[in-house]
């Protein structure tokens, strides 16, 4: 379990001084991806919200 959690902490280390790295080199790409994940986000978001509402709709009864 010690090793696993070596792994897990030496990964996220590893990935944010990548990004880092990546967001010295080309700011402009991070942050219009950023945005286009937040964006992303918001529509899954709302689609969720809009497929729960029609889910929890009475349905009318069949005779």
């Amino acid at each position: 379990m010690l090793k696993t959690l070596g792994i897990l902490i030496g990964g996220v280390f590893v990935g944010a001084v990548g990004a880092e790295v990546v967001r010295k080199k080309c700011p402009d790409a991070l942050d219009k991806l950023c945005a286009r994940t937040r964006e992303i986000g918001s529509e899954v978001k709302e689609a969720f919200k809009n497929g729960y509402k029609k889910a929890n709709q009475p349905r009318p009864a069949t005779i």
